[in-house]
């Protein structure tokens, strides 16, 4: 597991676009919105030189899993950041990897705000259920916070609170 770096963009595009494919409802792009982005463009996402970063499993040199990490770049809000576009390939479920991502994306972001920040569908079970064993806390839920086609799906969205004695 490691930070993808602008060699990998070809590899993370056909996983994003799997993701954005095969569970559109799981995300906040679409398969049509990123399916026209360039390479040089996703280049440019990976290779950013902020604390922004976007962590890959890999098998055998394939990219399995993914988990990105924004940092929010507003003056007022530069202590969140959100966790983003987690993804594991259906054939790779169950083996500890979006576990292992989502721990990554936690780590970073300790180094680089206050406050992580998550959304995951209300329907997503599994993922809720990492989300929380590993910290997370729900303060709310967004009605109708996506919508594939004719259908709207509710997000629980999600902190974590790197400030917190208790933590």
């Amino acid at each position: 597991m490691r930070a993808l770096e602008p060699a990998d963009a070809e590899a993370y595009r056909a996983l994003r676009l799997q993701a954005l494919a095969n569970a559109p409802e799981a995300f906040g792009a679409s398969y049509e919105e990123e399916a026209g982005q360039t390479l040089d463009g996703i280049r440019a996402r990976i290779g950013g030189h902020s604390a922004n970063r976007i962590f890959g499993a890999w098998s055998s040199g394939r990219l399995v899993g993914m988990a990105g990490f924004a940092a929010r770049e507003r003056l007022k809000s530069r202590h969140k950041g959100i966790m983003w576009g987690v993804y594991v390939r259906p054939d790779w479920r169950g083996r500890g990897l979006g576990e292992a991502l989502v721990r990554q994306v936690i780590d970073h972001a300790a180094l680089h705000v206050v406050v992580l920040e998550a959304a995951v569908g209300l329907h997503n079970e599994s993922a809720r259920r990492t989300y929380h064993k590993l910290g997370f806390r729900p303060y709310g839920i967004e009605r109708k916070a996506l919508r594939v086609g004719n259908v709207f799906y509710d997000e629980e969205l999600l902190f974590i609170d790197f400030s917190d004695a208790a933590r």
